[in-house]
Parts: C-alpha cells; structure tokens; sequence
C-alpha cells in the first residue's frame, strides 16, 4: 500500500521542492519493505526500519544539502584556491560515497580542475567540511571512543550492532591512530580557565585555599618491538612502565578530577609533562595548597623537588605500612599478638609525627634471624629516606590525602583496563595513542580532541588535494 507522504507537503517552494523528491523516494521504499518482509512482531517492524535506517536517512541528509547547499551542487564556475583564475566545472559531475551516522548516500558534485597550477577541487566538498574519508567524523569520533575502551575487533562488531553499518577492524585501528597521532598534549587538558573556575568554586566562603593533590604512580604494560610483522614471529615483548600523574582538588570526603596523563614513559618524559602544566599555568600555586603523593619510589620525589620545590611531599600510607607490616612478620611472627601490638603501636607514633622516634626502636631490635636483621635494615633506610614525607596526623588535619588511592585507581581505569587484554602486545606509539584518548574522556576533553581532529584533517585533506595533479 503507497502511503501519499506528498500530501503533507506545505505549500511547494524553492526550499521545500527538494522534500517532493524525498517523499516519493520514502513512498517506495515503504512499499519495498512491506512487500518483502513480514512484520507480524515488534521485532519484525523494528528490525525491517533497523536495516533500512541508512538509506533512509541518508537520503534525508542529501535533501538538507540540495537545500542549504544547491547553487554549489548545480556551480558552473569557480575560482582556483591557488591562482584565482575562473574555471569552467567539468562537464560531468563526480560521484562520491558520504557515510555517517546520521545515513548513507552518493553526493554529484561538479569537479573544477586549474591547468594553470595543475591541481582540482571540489568547492561543495569545502563547504560542507567532508573528510577524506567516505566515513565522516561522526563515525570516526564514535570509532575511536569505542576502540579506546574495546579491543579493536569488539568494537568494531559493536558498532555494527548499535549502528546496523559495518567497519572492518583495521579501519577503527587505523582511525584511533590517526586522531590520537595529532593530538599535542595540552589538547587532552582542560583549559586554565576551567581549572581555575573549579578552584574558584571550591574556595567560596572558606579562609583556607583549597588542596590540591598531585598523584604520581607508574604501573606496566605489554610491549613489542616496533615495528614487526603483523603475521608470524614479532620478537619477544616486555613489559614497560606507564607513568603518569593525576591532578585533583580536595573537599572533605570527595575529590574533584582535574587532570590525568599515563603514558609509557620514562621519568624524563613525565617530568616534562609536569613542566609543561606548570608552564601553562594550570597550577597556580598561588591559590591552593599544592601536595605530592607517591610511593617511595626516588625517581617520583627527584623530579617534584625539581620542578616544584616548595610543595608539600607526603609519603603513601599503604606502601609505608607495607613495610612495618613485614618487619613485624620478620621480626614477631605473621599474624601473632606481638605483631599486631607493635604495629598499631608503631601507626601511632608515625601518625604523631614521632618518626625519629620509630627508627631508633627499630635500631635497637634485636632481630630474631636473618630475615629480620635484613628487614630492619631496609626498614630504618627506608623512613629515614621520607622522615620529611611522614607526619601524617597534621597533613590529615589540613585536609590532605595521606593515601594514593586516586592515582591508583586512575592507573587502573586508564592504562589496565584497556592495555592489559589477554593476549595483547603494543607498540609503544599505538599504545600511547589509545592512552592519550582515555585520558581525554578521563578529563571530559573528548569532544575537544575530535573538534581537533577535524581542523587538522580538513586543512591536511584540502591542502593536499589541490596540490595534487589530475589523474
């Protein structure tokens, strides 16, 4: 049965003749599906407009464009870009393949080509932005968010499942590393201004600037030697350290998120990620109480006293009593009362900033074999190295964080979750690309990176493609 969609039509105009076309074309395929598919269910209905979703609504997207855009589509002359002389257009128009989510169509438009400088251009490609993809950016910021969180082929099926279209693997690969590829690293930032609006917030009607927390922690993740061939021996992997750093402002029991950066680095290359946040102004020491939180790892506390030489420097907590705890298993036995006294006895005393005082009673130990002679030894080292990082009653009585449990979760659902699959081994650029898009959703600046992405491909696609020579 043909449904008569033209009587809805308002009266017919140059802006709405367009929609005669596109009524005529929704009468048939209506006709198409009800004539091939039996739609006795729900399902049955729902599925016969799934599939045919595409063409649907691409030829909807056509009619906008004919529309908005029809003097380009029927443009006889134009002037070259580089030269600006008048070209006559081709006498045949051009056909392109435009996919995106919003449809699926073929687009004619006329095609000027210079002899002067050698080079051709579309202006109606220009003027509606296309990519040089035939899948626009609608699709490939949707590739990209769903390979950051799925291993390619998974997000590639599910695309395909939530979209009815389909996408090999190779191309989310490919997509993922081509929008990650130009992103500098202020890009994955917020801005100063966001930053410090927050900061505002939070300092409304207190007499204390705000805290702000600044985590550093290195975790690991599988890695090849790049390049290596795709199929066959690749040569033996190893695991490399993701440092990064996590950003955050402290309110009573909640913290605000400010910044996430993990990439597979060394200390070098963390320390200039801090010096560029610095630079930029992002911490503006002069309006919070700046403090570093790590482990005890020396390459963590070499480069903060370097780049900020006045901040505050607290010692985990966990990893500290991780120590004391396996002294006291050494030293008393594991999971005896003697253990467990002097452990509690030995927090209280570090919680009251009599760490002194702890290291000349493990001093005096008398330890009960090897092991705890060892423990001991590593133990005093180990406090007298932090006793500055250390006093931990007053730190949480000005409001900071004694424990590492922000960066530690940052490590997780930044760089294990998505580079630590069964089976996975990266190259260390690719690896960094898809860390550089977590940490970009991480720090709600996702729609940022992709607004980046379309300036740097649209002045990459045009400039190369009147540079080129006709074919």
């Amino acid at each position: 049965m043909s449904l008569c969609a033209v009587n809805l039509l308002p009266h017919e105009s140059q802006e709405t003749s367009w929609r005669t076309g596109y009524f005529s074309f929704l009468n048939d395929k209506l006709d198409q599906i009800e004539s091939e598919i039996s739609m006795d269910k729900i399902e049955d209905i729902t599925n016969a407009i799934f599939q045919n979703k595409s063409e649907i609504l691409g030829q909807m997207a056509l009619g906008l464009i004919k529309q908005k855009h029809g003097d380009l589509l029927e443009q006889e002359y134009s002037e070259c870009p580089n030269c600006g002389k008048q070209i006559k257009a081709w006498n045949k128009k051009v056909k392109r393949k435009i996919e995106s989510l919003a449809g699926s169509f073929d687009l004619y438009r006329p095609y000027f080509y210079c002899k002067k400088c050698n080079s051709g251009f579309y202006p109606l490609d220009e003027a509606l932005g296309l990519s040089q993809s035939p899948k626009q950016y609608d699709i490939q910021a949707l590739e990209a968010w769903l390979s950051s969180e799925l291993p390619f082929e998974t997000a590639a099926e599910a695309f395909s499942r939530c979209t009815g279209d389909t996408l090999s693997t190779d191309h989310v690969f490919q997509t993922a590393n081509r929008i990650a590829n130009n992103l500098d690293i202020m890009d994955v930032f917020p801005t100063k201004e966001e930053i410090a609006e927050k900061i505002s917030e939070l300092s409304a009607g207190k007499f204390r600037r705000p805290v702000m927390m600044l985590a550093i922690d290195g975790a690991h993740a599988p890695t090849r030697p790049e390049p290596s061939p795709r199929e066959g021996k690749r040569g033996k992997g190893k695991y490399k350290e993701v440092k990064g750093f996590r950003l955050y402002l402290v309110d009573k029991e909640r913290i605000i998120h400010l910044i996430s950066w993990h990439q597979i680095q060394d200390d070098k290359g963390l320390a200039e990620a801090l010096l560029t946040i610095k630079d930029a102004g992002l911490i503006p020491e002069e309006k919070i109480r700046l403090c570093a939180i790590a482990d005890g790892a020396s390459w963590i506390w070499n480069r903060v006293t370097e780049i900020f030489p006045t901040i505050k420097q607290i010692l985990d907590w966990f990893h500290c009593s991780e120590y004391i705890h396996d002294l006291a298993n050494e030293q008393y036995g594991k999971g005896t009362r003697s253990a467990q006294e002097w452990v509690e006895a030995t927090f209280a005393r570090l919680f009251h900033n009599n760490v002194s005082t702890v290291i000349a009673g493990i001093k005096r130990m008398k330890p009960r074999s090897k092991g705890a002679e060892d423990e001991i030894a590593k133990v005093v080292r180990y406090l007298s190295n932090h006793r500055e990082r250390m006093n931990y009653g007053a730190a949480r009585r000005a409001g900071y964080h004694i424990g590492s449990g922000a960066i530690e979760s940052a490590n997780k659902f930044i760089s294990h979750v998505r580079l630590k699959r069964s089976g996975a081994w990266w190259y260390e650029t690719n690896g960094n690309n898809i860390l550089k898009l977590r940490c970009a959703k991480y720090n709600k600046t996702y729609d940022k990176i992709i607004e980046i992405h379309k300036q740097v491909d649209r002045e990459k696609t045009y400039a190369e493609f009147r540079s080129k020579p006709r074919l």
